[in-house]
């Protein structure tokens, strides 16, 4: 059978099932509405699945990317994702088969890179590495600050809406030289929050900087820091930790100033993540030749 078009899959429910039977996750009907509505790399197609029977037995996901080159140019790219394959129907070539139709489909419209996010927890790399996928370099670290304990009351973040187009100012401003995926839209960051169902506050802004957070029961996540100067910085990584009880993890620390900020405070790094951004050329280009040996990325553009 030929891979179908989400769309065009018998039941809806299929995918959820899959997501279910796959990773444990619990998937809701309007979770690919949602990340189709209010993010603009799926909005044309969602993804691709085969069928054994009457059970979605496999699914790869797709995106329409936007990258900047080395060169200053931008170029469309594909990008993969919820890549599944029911336990039932493992090991029968379905997610291979699935991976080299959308790397033909999207070669023959005019696609060089393809690029997929996954985690090294996984056993799925090794099938990534067999398609020809190789991993970016990730030019930063990861750092883990353990907040001392406080019987002081959280000060609650205040974010407006049109706060966040300062963040999206700062990102351009601070991202002008480099390339990867530092091509965003207006409006990008709203809609990274309803795409999740996210809540402005999660998006700390000043004057001079801004930054991207994701808490939980047991800390927070900062997904995404960047300001003018140290100050900015300071003033920011304080409002934080006084909305933030437990721990904060910032995936991503490229700014040496904020590196020291945090060293002084006590945080600890370490370069591996468990995610991990993987890259295959469709045709001749080489990834370094067209990107160089920096690419920007961010959990924030994740997808």
């Amino acid at each position: 059978m030929r891979p179908l078009p989400y769309e065009r899959l018998r039941d809806p429910r299929d995918f959820f099932e899959l997501m279910e039977a796959a990773f444990g996750e619990v998937a809701a009907p309007e979770h690919p509405n949602l990340l189709r509505r209010h993010d603009e790399r799926r909005k044309h197609e969602f993804g691709f699945g085969l069928y054994r029977g009457k059970t979605l037995a496999s699914f790869i996901g797709v995106a329409e990317l936007t990258v900047r080159t080395r060169s200053g140019e931008t170029e469309p790219a594909l990008g993969i994702h919820h890549v599944a394959t029911h336990p039932a129907y493992a090991r029968q070539g379905l997610s291979r088969r699935l991976f080299d139709f959308a790397h033909d489909r999207y070669r023959k419209n005019g696609r060089r890179f393809s690029f997929l996010y996954t985690s090294r927890t996984l056993v799925a790399p090794a099938l990534y590495r067999d398609l020809g996928y190789e991993e970016v370099p990730l030019m930063g670290e990861r750092a883990l600050l353990i907040l001392p304990a406080s019987r002081k009351r959280l000060i609650p973040n205040r974010t407006r809406v049109a706060d966040l187009a300062v963040a999206e100012r700062l990102f351009a401003e601070a991202t002008a030289g480099d390339y990867g995926f530092v091509v965003r839209p207006r409006g990008w960051v709203l809609s990274r929050l309803k795409q999740w169902k996210m809540k402005p506050d999660y998006v700390f802004v000043g004057r001079d900087g801004y930054a991207f957070t994701n808490p939980d029961r047991f800390g927070r996540y900062i997904e995404e820091f960047i300001c003018r100067n140290r100050a900015a910085y300071v003033r920011l990584l304080d409002r934080i930790s006084a909305a933030t009880r437990g721990g904060l993890v910032d995936y991503y620390v490229r700014d040496p100033i904020l590196k020291r900020l945090y060293a002084e405070r006590g945080a600890r790094f370490r370069r591996e993540t468990y995610s991990s951004l993987m890259v295959k050329p469709l045709t001749r280009a080489t990834f370094r030749s067209v990107f160089g040996p920096r690419f920007f990325q961010s959990p924030v553009d994740q997808f």
